[in-house]
């Protein structure tokens, strides 16, 4: 009976350290907090009671930090980009570890969501979160993800709000307003034009003069803006143009036949934000098979 004794003590007394000692769980009270921290993050109720007041966040990166109230007010200033936005319900992991300097920390793998609120666009990102806990309040927390299709996805939108893109739509504008003026408020004077590699235009009265070969043959021509990206001083456009055969086209008379066009530019702009060439590729061809026309003769 004595031995019975012993050996429940010790079996006890060992279960005991090990509980005492557990280094790995996916219940705990720090995993709840956690827990409550995303579902106050999807819910916009930010909270910073949860964190130390020395707490310092790093999202994809390793320097900069942001303490509880720069991270509450990133959250916010992002908040605008989205109609909608947070981490689903499907496929969430937590877990919480002791690392063997003592360190707990609770790390966990969830899936965002957002829509864009200009565009609509729908991003899904797997994100990594990992918060190192003291006395039940987070002293550290660490984000990291891939955020490259939500910055493309916003460089875009602030660039059809740019400055730039105000430029360009004024560019197609006055084409389609048959309206060299649009064209002469955003171009310097000498303003060049390259068709394929070979320079037609070396100032914007050439330019005019360029529209009106077109206009004139094409009473309804209109210009549509595909695609656009800037890099540097330089906006590139993917374009669509179109048009009925109604008036002489290069010494041809009208055919009444309607045309359609793609074709891409390159538009360069100074420091005064004003463009001073156009670079232009597309394929004639298409242009003249379409009109049953013979291209000219170089």
């Amino acid at each position: 009976m004595k031995k019975l004794i012993i050996m429940a003590l010790a079996s006890f007394m060992i279960a005991a350290c090990q509980d005492s000692d557990q280094r790995y769980t996916q219940q705990s009270s720090e995993i709840e907090t956690v827990k409550k921290l995303i579902n106050n993050y999807n819910n916009k109720t930010y909270d910073t009671s949860m964190y130390a007041d020395s707490s310092k966040t790093f999202y994809n990166s390793k320097d900069k930090s942001m303490s509880p109230s720069e991270t509450i007010a990133y959250h916010k200033a992002n908040d605008e980009n989205y109609s909608s936005r947070g981490f689903m319900s499907e496929d969430q992991d937590y877990e919480m570890v002791k690392t063997d300097d003592g360190h707990t920390w609770v790390n966990c793998w969830l899936d965002w969501k957002g829509t864009l609120a200009q565009t609509g666009k729908e991003v899904i990102i797997p994100i990594h979160l990992t918060y190192r806990f003291i006395d039940g309040k987070i002293v550290r927390e660490v984000g990291m993800w891939d955020p490259t299709e939500v910055v493309l996805a916003l460089q875009g939108v602030n660039f059809k709000n740019s400055p730039v893109m105000q430029a360009v739509n004024k560019v197609v504008e006055g084409w389609n307003a048959h309206d060299i003026s649009n064209l002469k408020s955003v171009s310097v004077e000498n303003l060049t034009r390259s068709s394929n590699g070979n320079v037609d235009v070396n100032n914007i009265n050439e330019y005019e003069g360029f529209m009106n070969t077109f206009v004139t043959a094409f009473p309804d021509f209109k210009v549509a803006i595909d695609d656009a990206a800037m890099s540097g001083n330089k906006v590139y456009l993917n374009w669509t143009v179109t048009g009925t055969h109604n008036g002489d086209f290069m010494g041809n008379a009208p055919t009444g036949k309607k045309m359609k066009s793609h074709g891409f530019s390159i538009w360069t702009m100074n420091d005064d934000g004003k463009f001073t060439r156009e670079d232009a590729y597309y394929d004639n061809l298409v242009l003249y098979n379409q009109l049953g026309l013979k291209p000219p003769k170089k």
